[in-house]
């Protein structure tokens, strides 16, 4: 039992541990202790010189009394500031102006929940990724080419488009890879939305282009419709095969993770996608692509081990400049990456929902990362010209090349 001292205040000693997630409650409670002082009609050494002792049922009793007046919840009925509703194997709900928020609390790469006044709007950098392609995460900055876009065609939300969950790549030293994006859905609460992001200030004519290359790992995202790497220029005019749309990495139709081009949907003869790149468990470790693009317009993309070998065809498209929308007919309309997961509803009158075997998955732990993108120009000049834009990141290395490409065959 805990008695009060003659100025009728709890001493913090004998606030047992047990009791920690309210002691600002007994605190507070102590500290307005004349309010329910009334009901036993005696204050300070008056109430010890009566013998009267304030037990636990007593202490309990005045605490809702005082909660009455001050707000204050009673002991084992809701979880105080920064405490974990969960820590005693049940959930004891966060208390009145408190949140239940996940994350990385403790930076040790273990998520947890804490009672907090609000949750952030995009949780801290895990500190473990779980990607051996993306050994740190940092937040977003100002060399990041990536932001949260301002709208999606294929998945509806009531909470509209979310960008939370998304970082940059960084490596030991901290240095981060502007072109790169890591996606951790396992973090964050509220898993179910529309996420979506772009490239949309640093966008490429593909009439530039020799080749496009990039490395990409995903795990967890079974039963997923997540595409972690795409690109398309603006208008997009149907149909598919004929739209430009390039869909790198997408898990479409899930489960199964594919490169698709819309080769069923319009596109010419000479157009080839759905090879096949893993299933949405997992990458198995990092992968490299390449994607080539030849002075006749022919497009080719590889599917590659991390360093470069063991590649195979995945998609061929004959012909590509000359047929899809953007860059036919005299047209050089400017293209942009992107990367979502479309994880809530389908846009009403579009297809891609049903086709791709779309479903909303409130518990995925889906992470993926994209990193090292790179741009080779087919001319003396690099796609992006401006040594201090941040889409500078984006041209090629010299050291990045990776071979020729055999656009006939399906494998290399």
């Amino acid at each position: 039992p805990a008695s009060f001292d003659t100025n009728g205040t709890l001493p913090l000693a004998v606030v047992h541990r047990s009791m920690a997630p309210f002691s600002f409650a007994l605190l507070a409670a102590g500290a307005a202790f004349a309010v329910a002082q009334d009901d036993v009609n005696c204050e300070g050494a008056a109430c010890l010189a009566q013998g009267v002792e304030a037990d636990q049922s007593t202490l309990l009793q005045q605490l809702r009394e005082v909660s009455k007046h001050h707000d204050l919840a009673p002991p084992n009925t809701c979880t105080g500031g920064n405490s974990d509703p969960w820590a005693t194997g049940n959930e004891v709900p966060c208390c009145a102006g408190l949140t239940a928020c996940k994350g990385d609390w403790h930076h040790a790469g273990t998520w947890s929940f804490l009672c907090v006044t609000t949750c952030l709007a995009n949780p801290e950098p895990p500190a473990n990724t779980g990607m051996t392609s993306c050994s740190k995460a940092v937040p977003m900055g100002s060399s990041s080419v990536w932001s949260k876009a301002a709208s999606t065609q294929s998945c509806d939300s009531s909470k509209g488009v979310r960008g939370d969950g998304a970082f940059q790549c960084a490596d030991a030293s901290g240095v981060a890879d502007g072109s790169s994006i890591y996606v951790n859905m396992e973090m964050l609460q509220d898993k179910v939305g529309c996420f979506v992001w772009e490239t949309l200030d640093c966008q490429y004519p593909m009439k530039s282009v020799k080749r496009i290359d990039f490395d990409v790992e995903w795990d967890g995202c079974n039963n997923l419709w997540m595409a972690p790497l795409w690109t398309f220029s603006s208008p997009w005019v149907s149909p598919q095969g004929l739209s430009g749309e390039i869909d790198f990495v997408e898990e479409c139709v899930a489960p199964q993770v594919n490169t698709n081009l819309g080769c069923p949907w319009g596109a010419t003869a000479g157009c080839v996608d759905e090879k096949g790149l893993g299933q949405g468990t997992g990458s198995n470790g990092p992968k490299h692509m390449t994607m080539t693009l030849d002075t006749a317009g022919n497009l080719g993309i590889q599917f590659c081990s991390i360093d470069k070998t063991n590649c195979r065809s995945v998609a061929t498209y004959t012909n590509y400049l000359n047929v899809v929308y953007p860059t036919s007919e005299g047209r050089n309309n400017l293209y942009k990456f992107m990367s979502d997961v479309f994880n809530d509803s389908p846009r009403l009158g579009d297809g891609g929902w049903g086709g791709c075997n779309a479903q909303q998955n409130p518990t995925t732990t889906c992470k993926y990362a994209i990193t090292n993108i790179e741009i080779t120009s087919n001319s003396n000049l690099p796609v992006f010209a401006d040594p201090n834009s941040k889409c500078y990141t984006m041209n090629a290395k010299p050291d990045s090349f990776v071979g020729p490409m055999n656009f006939t065959g399906v494998t290399v």
